[in-house]
């Protein structure tokens, strides 16, 4: 997988409330956030913002491919359009959670990984146990994260290989 990546907000915003961005740094050199999804994190008053604001992993950037974002007009929220835009443009591997994104991701060519994904990658590569990432679940799901039970059951079984 590629050291850098471009982001939606709702990773973001999970591992901003629970203080573990770190599961991002384990896997990446550079986390590219669209304007738009900073914009969209920037509005609630939890302060994650300020947190990636103040973090070195992070750098926000512009969506520029006009076309892909006309195209996704009306399909998809703003925040969305702009980071598989930005996606599509650097040839990163896109995170992104929200099931219809992640199905126009997908049909768009783009490589994809979730929550659940960089939780998977950081037991593979030894950066957290598998009783960790279980603990990390069960955290994000405090914070309305939502999974259903068939992908819990297959995470469940990846990680505990």
């Amino acid at each position: 997988m590629s050291t850098t990546i471009v982001s939606d907000s709702t990773t973001l915003i999970i591992l901003g409330k629970i203080e573990r961005f770190d599961l991002l740094e384990n896997l990446f050199e550079m986390v590219y956030i669209p304007a738009e999804v900073m914009r969209e994190i920037s509005r609630k008053s939890d302060g994650v913002s300020t947190k990636i604001s103040a973090h070195a992993l992070f750098e926000i950037k512009r969506a520029t491919d006009n076309v892909t974002l006309k195209l996704l007009d009306g399909l998809l929220d703003r925040g969305e359009r702009e980071a598989i835009a930005l996606a599509k443009t650097l040839k990163c591997v896109l995170l992104i959670d929200e099931k219809k994104g992640r199905a126009v991701a997908k049909t768009m060519g783009l490589d994809i990984i979730g929550l659940l994904g960089v939780l998977i990658l950081n037991v593979k590569r030894g950066a957290i146990t598998p009783s960790e990432a279980v603990a990390v679940l069960e955290r994000i799901k405090q914070e309305k994260f939502r999974v259903s039970k068939k992908l819990e059951e297959h995470f469940l079984e990846v990680i505990k290989g």
